[in-house]
């Protein structure tokens, strides 16, 4: 690697190509944190607009703003890997400009069989127009990781521990021993089922119109029930929540709240920790919810990627 242009620093990152939203990670900038979206409709140069081998594409809020059909990570399971390198350059579009990047990443994924896979989708030389602008972006997969490994990273993991990760598309239970990840369960239904089943149920207040999962999506992230001007979701919220809760989270929770009763610490990350008024309710069953759990995985990601560069300097 001795022969890099002087001018050329190579950045350590970490890249979270998620169902719901992709987080990405970059030495040096703020984390960049989008909807996994993807818009082919014509646009500005707008923050994660880019082109790419002749086609223009629009990653993130953007594509959900255009008004027109975008396609999202979790309408189909191949699209964590289909989709990661547009993502990758969707996030890159929403920093400042630079003629050339050399990335070093770590990049989380949900089925660790599918990693020789994601690094063929993403190693690489490259020439994308980001966001209206010439780029050389050098890609590097440094190493693949479990999803939700990223957030244990540097921290002072307890002898016993198990992990409920609330993720769009799916919510993951992991459990540990000594630091050593000895279950790894994914149960099928993430936000994404509550939001469809708000969406459906809304149809009394929005004119027998289904709702925006969208809309809703980013109400709720924002830690209120306003879908509109006009519309507060609040009570079919609260129900929509029961109901999820009942047939979805059940069993996961249980599990990890016997996991406590074995004397093991239950912590939680993942961006339905912060759904409103459920934070509370981990927080009563005795959960501990890491900070800033929607990052917490992009963040532990890049440090990551930082020890192994240094170790390998």
């Amino acid at each position: 690697m001795s022969n890099i242009h002087a001018l050329q620093k190579i950045f350590p990152a970490g890249f979270d190509n998620g169902y719901g939203s992709l987080k990405l990670f970059v030495d040096g900038f703020e984390v960049i944190r989008i909807p996994s979206y993807i818009s082919t409709a014509e646009m500005e140069d707008v923050p994660g607009r880019i082109v790419l081998d002749g086609a223009a594409y629009t990653v993130g809020e953007s594509a959900f703003r255009t008004g027109y059909h975008f396609d999202r990570n979790t309408d189909h399971n191949e699209n964590k890997i289909k989709n990661a390198l547009l993502m990758l350059f969707g996030g890159l579009a929403h920093l400042p400009h630079r003629k050339a990047w050399h990335l070093k990443l770590v990049v989380s994924l949900h089925d660790i069989g599918l990693a020789k896979d994601l690094k063929q989708a993403l190693n690489g030389e490259y020439q994308p127009i980001l966001a209206g602008k010439k780029s050389d972006v050098t890609l590097e997969i440094i190493k693949v990781v479990p999803e939700g490994m990223g957030a244990l990273f540097g921290h002072q993991l307890p002898p016993k521990l198990t992990v409920l990760d609330f993720g769009n598309g799916t919510t993951l239970y992991s459990r540990y021993n000594q630091g050593k990840r000895e279950v790894h369960t994914p149960y099928p239904a993430g936000v994404e089922v509550l939001i469809e089943d708000i969406a459906e149920k809304m149809k009394r207040l929005n004119g027998g119109k289904i709702g925006n999962t969208s809309q809703i999506r980013f109400c709720l992230e924002r830690g209120h029930t306003k879908y509109s001007r006009d519309i507060d979701i609040k009570d079919i919220y609260t129900n929509c929540l029961k109901d999820w809760y009942e047939k979805f989270l059940k069993k996961p929770v249980s599990l990890t709240l016997d996991a406590k009763h074995q004397g093991d610490e239950i912590w939680a990350i993942g961006g339905g920790c912060l759904l409103p008024g459920f934070k509370k309710l981990l927080e009563k069953n005795g959960f501990k919810i890491l900070d800033n759990p929607v990052e917490a995985n992009a963040c532990g990601l890049l440090e990551m990627a930082k020890a192994m560069i240094n170790k390998n300097l």
